[in-house]
């Protein structure tokens, strides 16, 4: 029995070995991220960083379930063969330095979606190739990641030449002594298996428990990405969440949109412009600083500008649902990708078509990139333009697709060749990690702390051709612009940011502290541009999302058939007006001056909008204001689930 508490022991001591190397990852997570937990209490952080240890012995356990059996099934002498403790090696090394190499890649993609990866981002990759084609610019601009996989993979090696040579056994296994193995061998697997589930609670972990383990903002401290990546593989529908009587639900949030329109509709022109990665916080107009757009910015003069405005998700593919179908993504998976994409949908092109309208969606990518051709059927436009369509590989900008000046002027070619009246969405591309330019632009646009700062300046570039063209164009003044980040990107680190050219570009430093809290991280630019129509400018402080543009647009037209949107027009002072986001497993409402963070069943933070750190929670000291936004979020929830799990999108 010695021979086989020293297995034991061996296996103890090599699965303790990749627990502190989780450990260390986690850290490396939080240095990375550091502007993002900067404003945590030091024993705050330490409590995410002991419970997380919780989450590690889970993947662990689960991913090294067969070398766990190697060790404690009682073999006698084979286990102390060279081949055998050769597949224990290599299993181990391998299976745990990947691992721990997701760890690691996600502390950097962290940086751009804010969440923890879950199994969409592995769909993603299979959907587009273009994330295979930037792993080399990857792995160039962070090196460093290279280096420190090397010596975790040597690190992981350690137990293994550290271990005590063993006697191989001569005799056959006595009865008595295998009962002894077996009945160990039982009993280690059981405490084994109870460190796999996260204890003895009555549902095994998952990724909820990392919320109410600690502060919510903390949850991606928490969590490992093997693990969400492990719990959201099968994760393909969405729970029924059922909290009204089907006939009280519209006493907090009605989704069957019945127009009041008198009037006669109006045959405007629509043209969608969707900026790649437009966080709010470049936006120089909206933050009292000089800002990266300056483009934008005159424009905003004369636009009807919607100052609170977010987006629904942190993904390209959760804003097209959301802008052209009025369908947030409250869920792991973008819808367009989920098991809900063969759904019957109500969108924007689909209404407008019966109309008369000729549709038409751009965007300068290769050809599946984010699955938008795809899309861009699905939702019922008639021609889809992309890169093979551009034709033209002068313009390529070796990554994501056509650089975003050459190709809205292609956008403006084609609109030419449209009748009236026309709905078109465009969607730029090259605001996009690695964040490259022409080569005749590689030092006109001015830098900024971060590299995406450049790329933006170019994109307003583009944008402000695409208008100087469209002027021209006898179409130009019958139609109605919407303009809208698809959704945010990084922010700023003020510690980091350093003088720009002599002097600092930066907002206020509330302001930036705000565009990292769970709410403002979702802040985006959002505007109507009407050259023909002077009422519509100014601006409206009202809380509004990405799933409003559709209730709007066909608001502004006078369009008088009932649908389905869970957006609300911008200009109905009768109804609700907020933000819904689904992140880390939580799910928030943003309206007027409050955030409430919901788990499912129960709200567990309230924050002021003036919070811009999410310290003081208000749950206790606002009791009525947490139960309005949370009776809206859960007929929101009910109606979302229910709606999608049953194909219920479109008015029958």
């Amino acid at each position: 029995m010695k021979d086989y508490y020293s297995r034991i022991l061996d296996l103890l001591r090599r699965l303790g070995i990749a627990l502190l190397l989780f450990s260390l990852t986690r850290l490396f997570f939080y240095f990375f991220n550091l502007s993002l937990f900067s404003d945590i209490r030091f024993t705050e952080l330490l409590k995410a960083f002991f419970v997380g240890i919780r989450f590690d012995i889970s993947v662990l356990v689960y991913f090294n379930l067969p070398i766990i059996l190697m060790h404690l099934i009682p073999l006698g002498k084979v286990y102390h063969s060279k081949t055998y403790q050769q597949i224990i090696l290599y299993y181990f090394v391998i299976v745990n330095s990947l691992l721990l190499l997701i760890n690691l890649g996600d502390a950097v993609f962290y940086h751009f979606t804010l969440k923890r990866s879950t199994i969409d981002v592995v769909k993603f990759i299979f959907i587009s190739g273009d994330v295979l084609n930037l792993l080399p610019e990857f792995f160039l601009d962070y090196w460093y990641i290279s280096l420190v996989f090397v010596a975790i993979v040597i690190t992981l090696r350690i137990p293994f030449r550290i271990d005590r040579p063993k006697k191989t056994q001569t005799h056959s296994l006595s009865f008595k002594l295998f009962a002894k193995q077996l009945l160990v061998m039982v009993l280690t697997l059981i405490v084994l298996m109870i460190g796999a589930r996260g204890g003895l609670q009555g549902i095994p972990l998952s990724i909820m428990h990392a919320n109410a383990s600690t502060n919510a903002k903390l949850s991606p401290l928490v969590l490992n990405t093997p693990f969400t990546l492990m719990k959201t593989f099968n994760d393909e529908t969405i729970a029924i969440r059922t909290y009204f009587p089907s006939d009280e639900i519209k006493n907090y949030f009605q989704v069957v949109k019945n127009p009041s329109n008198d009037g006669a509709f109006k045959n405007k022109n629509v043209v969608i412009l969707l900026l790649e990665s437009f966080s709010k916080e470049y936006v120089g107009s909206l933050n009292n600083y000089k800002g990266y757009t300056p483009f934008l910015d005159s424009l905003i003069g004369h636009s009807l500008v919607f100052t609170n405005a977010f987006s629904n998700g942190y993904r390209s593919m959760d804003a097209m649902p959301a802008v052209l179908m009025s369908i947030p993504c409250l869920m792991n998976d973008p819808i367009i990708t989920s098991a809900y994409s063969t759904n019957n949908f109500t969108a924007l092109a689909k209404l407008l078509k019966t109309k008369s309208y000729a549709t038409a969606f751009f965007h300068g990518g290769n050809q599946g990139t984010l699955g938008l051709d795809g899309f861009a059927k699905l939702s019922g436009f008639d021609n889809y333009f992309g890169r093979t369509e551009y034709n033209n590989d002068d313009d390529f900008d070796g990554n994501w697709g056509i650089y975003d000046e050459p190709f809205l002027q292609y956008v403006i070619q084609h609109i030419d060749s449209l009748p009236e009246p026309f709905f078109v969405t465009g969607f730029t591309l090259s605001s996009h990690y690695p964040y490259t330019l022409p080569e005749k632009y590689e030092n006109k646009f001015t830098k900024g702390p971060l590299r995406i700062h450049r790329v933006v300046r170019y994109t307003d570039f583009a944008l402000q051709g695409f208008f100087e063209t469209a002027k021209t164009k006898p179409w130009f003044n019958n139609t109605i612009f919407i303009i809208s980040a698809d959704h945010p990107a990084q922010s700023v680190i003020p510690s980091k940011a350093g003088n720009i050219n002599g002097k600092t570009n930066l907002p206020d430093k509330e302001l930036l502290q705000y565009y990292k809290n769970s709410s403002g991280r979702y802040a985006i630019p959002l505007l109507i541009y009407a050259p023909g129509d002077t009422t519509l400018q100014g601006e409206i402080t009202t809380t509004i999302q990405q799933t409003d543009v559709m209730p709007t647009i066909l608001n502004l037209l006078h369009f008088e058939k009932p649908y389905i949107a869970f957006g609300n027009d911008v200009f109905d002072s009768t109804v609700i007006h907020a933000a819904f986001h689904y992140y880390n497993g939580l799910y928030q409402i943003t309206s007027g001056d409050y955030c409430l963070i919901f788990d499912g069943e129960k709200p567990i933070a309230l924050y002021e909008k003036s919070d811009v750190g999410h310290i003081d929670n208000l749950l206790e000291k606002e009791p009525e204001k947490t139960l309005e936004l949370e009776n809206i979020l859960k007929a929101y929830l009910q109606e979302f689930s229910h709606r999608l799990r049953e194909n219920k999108l479109m008015v029958e």
